[in-house]
Formats: structure tokens, C-alpha cells, sequence
């Protein structure tokens, strides 16, 4: 806004300045029109001294009107280059496919099986997967594995020592912000017991009591697996 104020203040004086110089264009043109009429009346008449000076207005005043015409030649030049500068408006245009990119999320879950059951637990009410039943886990940070990552993550979420062994799935889940990618491991309980931190119910459930369980629909294919291998 500031830059547009600035260009209209200073096309604004511009423009005075072309008026003068136009209206000096006039005046002077006028003058030597009128100087002109009166050396070629007295050159007429044979008055040489009386001439003189008036040759000499004629010429200065075209000159000068010459100098005012040029100015104003300059002045235009100056107002229409300002004018071509000016920033467009800019248009409320839709966005791009790249713009509308959604954010990609890297996960790990754990699927601690033991003697037939496996453990899982209820999210509370927050998130796109609000009171659904999952296999805790979460990000992986910069620098971890997603086994190293998987165990931090338990350790942190419900007090637990675990291993981790092998990958169960590999999941993409869409939502409308963003997309997960969920990486299941087995994994076994080595110490402790599991404490609710963040979640808001657990449970232990062989195949039968796992599918009275809500998960999310993503969670489907791990769930199947789990319950033809490990159950």
C-alpha cells in the first residue's frame, strides 16, 4: 500500500510539472509569434535599430519554447514509464495441486502379543481417530529408527520396556489434513506393566475379543494378519 501511495504522489507531481511546462510551451510560442510579427513590421518600415531587440526576444522565446516542449516531452516519457511499473492487483487465483499438498506423517504402532493376546488401547477425545482403539505408538523423530522410535514411544506413552520384532504392516491412512504412514511391529513386553498416560481405556484381547473392538478402518489389514499369525 505505501509503494502504491508513493507511485500516485509522485505521477501526481509529474503531472503538474507537465502542465507547467506545457502551459510555458504556449506562453513562450505565443511571445515569439508576437516578436516575430513586430521585427518583420519594422524590418519592413527599415528600422534596423529597433529590430535588433526584438530579433533577439523572437529567437530567446523560441528557444525557450522549444526547452518547455522538450520538458513536457520528458515529463509524458517519465508518467508513462511510472504507470507501466505499477504492481497488478493481485487476483484471488485457486490454488495449485502442489498448494493443496496435504502433510505426510511417518508413524510407528506396536502390537505387544503374549500368550495369545495382544494389547491395545482407546484414544481420547481428540484427532481424526477420536475413541477408536489402536495400537499405541507414534512419530518418529529425526535421527531414530522406527524400532528405536517404537520403543521410546511406548517407554514414554504407557511405561513399558519392550523389543521390538519384526514389521507386521505397512499402512497409508488418508485424512483430510494429512496422511499417515503406519508401520505395525510385533513387539514383546519385557518390564513393567502397562500404565495409561495418554490414552483413555486398554485392554488384552485374544481373536474373538479383538473384533468387538473399534478400530480404524486403516487398521483393518493389521488386524487381519495378526489374527491368522499370532492368534
Amino acid at each position: 500500500m505505501a509503494n502504491e501511495k508513493n507511485n500516485e504522489s509522485k505521477s501526481s507531481k509529474l503531472l503538474i510539472v507537465l502542465g507547467n511546462c506545457g502551459i510555458a510551451t504556449v506562453v513562450f510560442g505565443l511571445l515569439a509569434l508576437f516578436l516575430g510579427l513586430k521585427v518583420k513590421e519594422f524590418s519592413e518600415k527599415g528600422g534596423e535599430k529597433i529590430t535588433t531587440p526584438y530579433t533577439i526576444g523572437f529567437w530567446a522565446m523560441i528557444v525557450l519554447a522549444a526547452l518547455a516542449f522538450i520538458a513536457c516531452i520528458v515529463m509524458l516519457i517519465l508518467i508513462l514509464k511510472g504507470r507501466s511499473k505499477k504492481p497488478a492487483k493481485t487476483e484471488n487465483k485457486p490454488k495449485t495441486v502442489g498448494e493443496n499438498k496435504k502433510r505426510e506423517v511417518f508413524v510407528v504402532a506396536g502390537a505387544i502379543i503374549k500368550d495369545g493376546y495382544v494389547f491395545a488401547a482407546q484414544r481420547g477425545n481428540k484427532g481424526e481417530t477420536k475413541f477408536k482403539w489402536e495400537f499405541p505408538g507414534g512419530k518418529i523423530e529425526p535421527g531414530e529408527t522406527p524400532q528405536q522410535a517404537l520403543a521410546r514411544e511406548l517407554q514414554e506413552e504407557l511405561k513399558i520396556k519392550v523389543k521390538v520384532h519384526e514389521r507386521i504392516t505397512n499402512i497409508v491412512d488418508e485424512y483430510p489434513t494429512q496422511i499417515l504412514h503406519i508401520d505395525t511391529y510385533r513387539c514383546e513386553l519385557l518390564e513393567g506393566t502397562p500404565t495409561l498416560t495418554e490414552h483413555i481405556d486398554m485392554a488384552w484381547s485374544n481373536k474373538e475379543e479383538l473384533d468387538k473392538l473399534e478400530f480404524s478402518k486403516a487398521d483393518d489389514p493389521t488386524l487381519e494378519k495378526i489374527k491368522k499369525i499370532y492368534l
